[in-house]
């Protein structure tokens, strides 16, 4: 039987699940839709997924196996703490949360209740990466690593103004675009730790630039950069070198010149894993914690110079 969704959520990302719920895949299936604002419910109204306007509602659902949960960040460990309890899998929108308390206390719940709890990183998806990766035979023949993650938010942003609202986006491009960078590299780097970070904010107090110097438990130096307010459009890439003096460089967005196409792809990847970690039933959200831990060690770190 198909594995049935709900999503609750439904801002500006949320459309890259629809689309790969409703014309790609045909497992899992998205049977409910969630949000406070009933018109983005609308496109809904005349078809078979069920519309609620309060997330408890949707969980009492028996007929619903999973949940999405595509919120604003502060309310990321409140709704995934209750579908966790609630049996319910989750795949949550990165951050995981905005505490290290807080994700640990969700790996545990998850544990606890012997369900899924996934967070949807979906660079580690990237088709151009997933290439590069494979171009890899061992982690020793790498030297450095060098990631960008440049984007204007208000652009990224759209209707969800919240990203420029640090307590409840978690402080700016760090706590927002970090996950997805830190995760992307740990992906194939394995364990990192924050040695360094300098940190600009604007006058509302929002990061907005960051450049964080990481190292590998394996002594592989990494230089991750975030930029919010990025003005030649959007860049995403890493930069692999080798010891042997070659360079793998790696362009996220190639071929992909409309403004997040990108995204449609790897979202649809992201449900056919969230749905595979389900049937393996061992994902209890350790990366999404990770990726928190990096983040907290961001901004612990910020000003120390090596």
């Amino acid at each position: 039987m198909s594995l049935k969704i709900g999503i609750i959520g439904m801002g500006v990302i949320s459309k890259f699940y629809v689309f790969a719920l409703q014309n790609k895949l045909n497992d899992p299936l998205l049977t409910a839709v969630c949000d406070l604002n009933v018109e983005r419910l609308e496109n809904f109204n005349d078809s078979e997924v069920l519309c609620f306007s309060n997330y408890h509602d949707l969980l009492t659902r028996e007929d619903i196996d999973a949940v999405i949960v595509n919120v604003p960040n502060d309310k990321h460990f409140e709704i995934c703490r209750d579908a966790l309890k609630a049996r319910k899998h989750v795949c949550c929108e990165k951050p995981l949360t905005l505490t290290l308390k807080e994700a640990e206390e969700l790996v545990a719940i998850s544990r606890e209740m012997n369900v899924t709890l996934f967070t949807a990183f979906h660079r580690r998806y990237n088709i151009h990466f997933v290439q590069a990766v494979e171009m890899l035979t061992s982690k020793e023949e790498i030297a450095a690593v060098h990631a960008s993650y440049l984007e204007l938010i208000e652009e990224h942003a759209g209707e969800d103004k919240w990203y420029l609202q640090p307590e409840r986006c978690g402080g700016g491009c760090v706590a927002d675009n970090g996950p997805n960078v830190f995760d992307t590299l740990s992906f194939f780097l394995g364990k990192m730790r924050v040695q360094a970070a300098n940190i600009i904010r604007d006058e509302h107090h929002v990061d907005i630039k960051a450049s964080i110097q990481l190292i590998t438990n394996s002594d592989i130096k990494v230089h991750v950069e975030l930029d919010w307010g990025y003005l030649h459009g959007e860049k995403k890439d890493v930069l692999i070198m080798l010891k042997n003096g070659q360079k793998i460089y790696v362009d996220m967005l190639e071929e992909f010149p409309e403004f997040k196409s990108s995204l449609y792809h790897e979202y649809e990847q992201i449900l056919l894993d969230f749905k595979r970690q389900i049937e393996l039933g061992n994902c209890h959200g350790e990366a999404g914690l990770d990726a928190v831990r990096l983040v907290q060690e961001t901004y612990e770190t910020e000003n120390l110079k090596i």
